[in-house]
C-alpha cells in the first residue's frame, strides 16, 4: 500500500517527466492482490494516460501478462479501468493487438459491446 500511495504522490505532482516513477514495476505486482488490485488499476490507468512514452515504460516493466489475466476476471468493478488500460495499450503498441487475439483475450470485449 505504501507503494501505492508513492506512486500516487508521484501522477500528483505532476509525473509530467517522460522516465517512469521507481514504484511502476511494485505497482504491477501490486495487480495480483485483490486487495488493492482496483486501486492499482486506477493509478495505473492515470499513468498510462500521460501519453506513449508512459505506456512503453509499463510495457518495457511486463504489463502485459498482468492485464492479460485480468482480462479472466469476472468483477464488473473492474471493467471499465480494464477497457480504459487496454484501449492505451492498444492505441500504442500494435503488437498488443496481435498478442491479445492470440490469448483470446478479445472475448472479453465482445462479451460488454
Amino acid at each position: 500500500a505504501e507503494q501505492l500511495t508513492a506512486f500516487e504522490v508521484w501522477l500528483d505532482g505532476g509525473g509530467r517527466c517522460s522516465h517512469p516513477p521507481e514504484q511502476l514495476p511494485v505497482v504491477l505486482q501490486v495487480l495480483l492482490s485483490q486487495a488493492h488490485r482496483l486501486r492499482a488499476l486506477v493509478l495505473l490507468g492515470k499513468f498510462l494516460d500521460l501519453g506513449p512514452w508512459a505506456v512503453d515504460a509499463a510495457l518495457s516493466v511486463g504489463i502485459f501478462p498482468y492485464v492479460l489475466k485480468l482480462l479472466q476476471t469476472t468483477a464488473s468493478d473492474l471493467r471499465h479501468i480494464l477497457v480504459f488500460i487496454w484501449a492505451k495499450l492498444l492505441a500504442v503498441d500494435l503488437s498488443c493487438q496481435v498478442d491479445l487475439v492470440k490469448d483470446g483475450g478479445h472475448t472479453y470485449f465482445l462479451r460488454f459491446l
